[in-house]
């Protein structure tokens, strides 16, 4: 049976009772706590219908009986775009939040923020969140005190409706049926449920905290119990949790997380002294694209310096892959309407006009940067194209990014760039086989019509978009390679005298034969005036 609730913040408590001007105030606070303290009553000690039997969890001498017939629950496709954006922005301030994907794209998990309301959908249901906010605020010495919280979530409504994109919703101080319109109420349990849901899924997924958060010992067992009935669904689901924690819609501001994690530091994450940024992107460390090279240096020194505002999860893990510095769209200028494609050829092309590929990162760079380099006098070009691991989940990784860069200007086209370089790299399936055999497409169990089609699709949702002067000036650089009189020269002399491999084969056997004859003969030659002496 599920422990007896204990509220938080009670109306007896001095900071609730109601005073001339705070009675209103008190009401609805009480209120939220009652609706929150019933549904974790419902959900504390049940096991989802869809779970599987697991002796480890809760013990081996629970009294349930395990189901063994369980009902299929609805899987996104893979390469199901999770977000469909429009090519330019409506409005001239980019908000660092987006509208929802289309109904084809599910929360499978983790279903956070006003356009996933209510989260009947996904596994962790408002219930679901109900217990875990209750077992975070009762643990002993808990920081979270919720009335206090829903003070502090309401005082800051009109900051958080400020991250997400305007009119997407509205806050209404009346209840509303409408699907985009919340009450003034829903707004800071919103923020409550949410923030709490994903502080603990950074606990569960990152790598620097224990196993179980600090309990109290005399409930050890009762609370462990707990705490494995409320982690269940994100533990047996990990990467698609860390996939809906990566979807552009399925965001809270970041920094309603901070203040959270302020407020739980001297218990869930009680002994861990880094910061709630560093927790938060090592919840996406095996997942690609990697952490670009400036990061994994910072992060190894433990000096990692991070954007003065996070505006959420998706900002952070795009500001840890894209390359520093590059692809910027700064206000002095101008931003290109016209995609460059007519300057970078296939990658095929590349191969004719003996321009080596590397799988090398360039120094500092990143997965997700591709530079162009001229060696040996400007005579032989090297193309730096960063090894990269596809995966089934790649597709809706890079449209959230892409999705994000195109209405977030401030954080660069990186992603974008590096879709449309990829795009044009990989025009057929020869292109990318070239590059699968030069290891620039890794470890990737998807076919060559399969990643061509991958980066074919992205570069032709966000043509005519918004582009930077790096990939302007990476496509001139290619041109004026392939243009310049030593390279002209390089290619006329190969298709001269080198216009097939078994031509060149065959010419360099032969040369090889005649320089050893040659030499042969000059030794006899030699020899003849110059005999060896005879002993």
């Amino acid at each position: 049976m599920a422990q007896p609730y204990m509220p938080v913040a009670s109306a007896e408590d001095p900071e609730i009772q109601e005073s001339p001007g705070n009675g209103s105030s008190s009401i609805w606070i009480q209120e939220e706590e009652e609706k929150i303290r019933k549904q974790a009553e419902q959900v504390t000690l049940s096991i989802p219908p869809h779970f599987p039997r697991l002796d480890s969890i809760g013990g081996n001498n629970l009294d349930f009986d395990y189901p063994s017939i369980f009902k299929l629950r609805r899987r996104a496709a893979v390469g199901v775009a999770l977000a469909s954006m429009p090519t330019l922005p409506q409005a001239a301030a980019s908000p660092a939040l987006d509208h929802p994907e289309p109904a084809t794209s599910s929360i499978m998990v983790a279903a956070v923020g006003p356009y996933h309301r209510p989260s009947s959908g996904s596994l962790i249901t408002d219930a679901k969140k109900c217990a875990i906010v209750k077992f975070l605020a009762s643990q002993q010495g808990s920081g979270l005190n919720t009335a206090d919280f829903l003070r502090w979530a309401k005082e800051n409504d009109a900051r958080v409706q400020s991250c997400y994109e305007a009119g997407s919703f509205t806050v209404s101080s009346e209840p509303s049926r409408e699907e985009e319109t919340m009450s003034s109420k829903d707004l800071p349990r919103m923020l409550l449920l949410d923030g709490c849901l994903l502080l603990f899924a950074v606990f569960l997924l990152t790598s620097s905290v224990h196993a179980t958060p600090a309990l109290p010992a005399h409930d050890d067992a009762e609370r462990e119990r707990q705490f494995n009935y409320l982690s269940a669904d994100m533990c047996r689901n990990m990467k698609q949790t860390r996939l809906d924690l990566l979807t552009l819609s399925n965001q809270i501001p970041f920094f309603v997380l901070a203040e959270l994690h302020g407020r739980l530091k001297g218990t869930l994450f009680n002994g861990i002294e880094r910061s709630i940024e560093e927790l938060a992107l090592s919840c996406f460390d095996d997942i690609h694209p990697p952490l670009s090279g400036v990061i994994k240096q910072a992060k190894a020194g433990e000096t990692i310096t991070f954007p003065k505002t996070v505006h959420h999860l998706l900002h952070l893990f795009h500001w840890s892959r894209v390359p520093e510095g590059k692809h910027m769209l700064l206000n002095d200028s101008p931003c290109l309407h016209a995609e460059p494609e007519s300057h970078l050829p296939c990658a095929t092309w590349f191969e004719e006009w003996r321009t080596s590929f590397s799988k090398q990162a360039a120094p500092g760079g990143s997965s997700l940067h591709i530079v162009f380099k001229r060696e040996m006098m400007d005579m032989r070009g090297v193309m730096h194209v960063p090894a990269q691991h596809i995966h089934g989940y790649s597709e809706p990784v890079f449209r959230s990014l892409i999705a994000f860069e195109q209405r977030h200007h401030q954080c660069g086209l990186g992603v974008t760039a590096y879709s449309i370089c990829m795009a044009r790299l990989l025009q057929t399936e020869a292109d990318a086989k070239l590059l699968r055999e030069r290891g620039i497409l890794a470890h990737t169990h998807q076919t060559d019509k399969e990643i061509v089609d991958l980066f074919t699709g992205l570069a032709d949702e966000y043509s005519n978009t918004f582009y930077s002067k790096d990939l302007l000036r990476l496509c001139e650089d290619v041109s004026a390679h392939h243009k310049s009189t030593p390279a002209k020269a390089i290619k006329w002399v190969r298709l001269q005298c080198f216009p097939k491999q078994s031509v060149t084969f065959f010419v360099i056997f032969g040369a090889l034969i005649s320089f050893a004859t040659v030499i042969n003969a000059g030794y006899s030659v030699y020899r003849f005036y110059h005999p060896l002496p005879v002993k």
